[in-house]
């Protein structure tokens, strides 16, 4: 088990919650020895969940891990619960939040914690193809008293319908390649009509759609002049950072990615209304992943 991950784990504020998630992990970093780990977490599975409790900016919150997507689960909670791993930036205080991939809300749920003080919450709307996901989001958003839209489906360039393929929680995708489960019709939704008629004035976007990051903000930029605020996930790097790097630059986008592990990154960027307030976009690298000053791992 990473270092890394024990120190995330442990900072989350309930050392009950920790020693659960630390049970987790050892089950997948120490497989050897699952069945000890299996034991010592069963008195704390009910209803086949784990229970989840972790401060968050501001709060404590809860979430459930599913038996049935515990790998999943587990990654999406080390990213999103115990560390922010798009490195949000709490300064920009947005009104819309666009959670395109929302998985089981984690992401949302982040947010909606900075924002708790805020005198008039943001509108979130979230974006998640699976049901069984989405209905568990669902339920993270109500024992936390967070209010949300839920649309099942998928964003992308143009609005079309495409074969989906289902997989484990974080691993479907428009992938035909692996392995799966069932594939499904899934509607492919624009970011304009996820941002509706609302009149929002700061726009904050996260992206985790599995490849369609850059068709996606192909059909936002050009028309899309106010303060927004993107985070995400780039797929298929080696075929992607370029054209995004050079939509970014094309529009005057401000933006950086991270680290490449495998063949994906985060990313961040911000439109030129948007600069003025992220502080952390300040100093943002112009270099496409792997080709210039971004290490690989």
């Amino acid at each position: 088990m990473a270092f890394q991950n024990v120190k995330s784990i442990l900072s989350i504020r309930s050392p009950l919650s920790s020693w659960k998630l630390l049970l987790v992990a050892a089950t997948f970093s120490r497989p050897r020895f699952r069945i000890i780990w299996q034991t010592l977490l069963r008195p704390f599975v009910r209803n086949r969940e784990i229970q989840i409790r972790y401060w968050c900016v501001r709060r404590y919150l809860r979430v459930f891990l599913r038996n049935s997507d515990l790998s999943s689960d587990f990654q999406a909670t080390l990213e999103l619960c115990a560390r922010d791993s798009y490195r949000l930036d709490r300064g920009f205080h947005p009104d819309l939040v666009i959670d395109g991939g929302g998985n089981v809300g984690l992401f949302t749920l982040r947010v909606a914690a900075m924002e708790s003080s805020a005198e008039r919450p943001p509108r979130f709307v979230i974006y998640e193809p699976l049901p069984h996901n989405s209905n568990q989001c669902k339920r993270h958003l109500e024992i936390n008293q967070v209010t949300a839209e839920i649309v099942n489906a998928c964003l992308g360039g143009t609005r079309r319908s495409i074969p989906f393929y289902c997989r484990e929680a974080i691993d479907s995708s428009f992938d035909p390649t692996k392995p799966y489960d069932k594939v499904v019709d899934m509607p492919v939704h624009l970011l304009k009509d996820a941002m509706g008629s609302y009149a929002a004035q700061r726009i904050l976007i996260k992206l985790d759609i599995e490849g369609m990051e850059v068709e996606a903000l192909s059909a936002l930029l050009p028309s899309e002049d106010r303060p927004v605020y993107v985070v995400g996930e780039l797929h298929d790097v080696s075929i992607n950072a370029p054209k995004m790097e050079q939509l970014f630059e094309d529009h005057n986008w401000s933006y950086e990615f991270g680290t490449v592990a495998g063949d994906q990154c985060l990313f961040r960027a911000c439109s030129p209304a948007a600069l003025p307030l992220l502080a952390s976009m300040a100093s943002a690298k112009r270099a496409a992943p792997g080709v210039r000053s971004v290490q690989t791992v």
